[in-house]
């Protein structure tokens, strides 16, 4: 029972994350394609081509709002009535819950995941609305102090969050490029730059090579990674240094001390999960859309 726990409770804000990613992600894009001093001729400009075929802007919307629209638009909602509604039921989040729940969810994201998060407002942004949405629906659980206890204590290694360092990367694969990168660098190039250019890593190179914040007592990166991230200041960049995917040069953005929240710290956060997890039926934000005069480009809400 008490892994079972575990694994869920650790689960938890991937699951919505991962969920929320794809969201954001296409707002930021839409955004990006519709903004504000687009061309009047936007419509027919040309997006790609293949071969004769020529695919325009206003395709790529319409796929875009086909495809995805409704989503995108439901998750917009979604966030003002949640902000509406702790306004009105007197719900508030704080900024040391966000920092929290922050800290919890860098400490089991794996690399690959933190290099596709939006910017750190916009996560705020999603888990303030995710944490409002709990309030709300578990305010009136009745649980025991030995139950919030027992689920603190089975579950204590994940309020243990450790130092961890926020790092960028280039990857390349000979020693020979590796000494190409590191003088770009020298002579004023941006790391970001080098590693869009440079880096042969599929995720991390689009990125501008964020790595994201790797806990220092991790196993999911090379061992070497973190030998290097102990040997640099904050706002240098290391020497290069072989992994398996072939040398690399780290820089780093800073280091963040680890922190172990006691039991009345995280009190709060496990209510909530002990009260989600003995819910029936799951409830939404969708739930308060009849509290709200809503209309929208989709029609009644089903």
């Amino acid at each position: 029972m008490a892994e079972v726990r575990k694994r869920r409770l650790k689960a938890k804000p991937l699951l919505y994350i991962i969920g929320f990613l794809m969201v954001t992600n296409l707002i930021f894009l839409i955004a990006w394609i519709t903004k504000d001093g687009a061309p009047p001729t936007a419509e027919a400009e040309v997006v790609a081509q293949v071969g004769d075929e020529e695919i325009t802007r206003q395709e790529w919307l319409h796929a875009i709002e086909v495809r995805h629209g409704k989503e995108v638009l439901q998750q917009l909602v979604n966030q003002s009535v949640m902000e509406q509604s702790g306004d009105k039921y007197d719900v508030a989040v704080s900024e040391e819950e966000l920092e929290q729940e922050l800290s919890m969810l860098r400490s089991v994201l794996n690399v690959y995941d933190q290099a596709s998060l939006p910017n750190q407002d916009v996560l705020k942004e999603e888990l303030k609305t995710e944490l409002i949405l709990e309030k709300l629906i578990t305010t009136e659980a009745e649980l025991s102090e030995d139950d919030l206890r027992a689920y603190y204590e089975e579950n204590e290694a994940l309020y243990s969050v450790p130092a961890m360092y926020r790092l960028s990367q280039i990857v390349v694969p000979t020693q020979d490029e590796a000494a190409r990168a590191l003088e770009e660098l020298e002579n004023g190039s941006s790391f970001e730059a080098v590693a869009r250019e440079r880096s042969i890593d599929p995720v991390t190179a689009s990125q501008g090579g964020q790595l994201g914040f790797i806990p220092e007592n991790t196993d999911n990166v090379d061992a070497a990674i973190l030998t290097a991230a102990e040997s640099v200041s904050p706002g240098e960049y290391s020497e290069a240094f072989q992994t398996a995917e072939g040398y690399s040069i780290l820089y780093l953005h800073e280091t963040v001390p680890g922190v172990e929240f006691e039991f009345e710290e995280v009190r709060g956060k496990i209510e909530r999960q002990l009260a989600l997890e003995r819910m029936s039926t799951p409830v939404t934000a969708e739930s308060f859309w009849d509290e709200y005069s809503i209309s929208w480009f989709y029609g009644p809400m089903e």
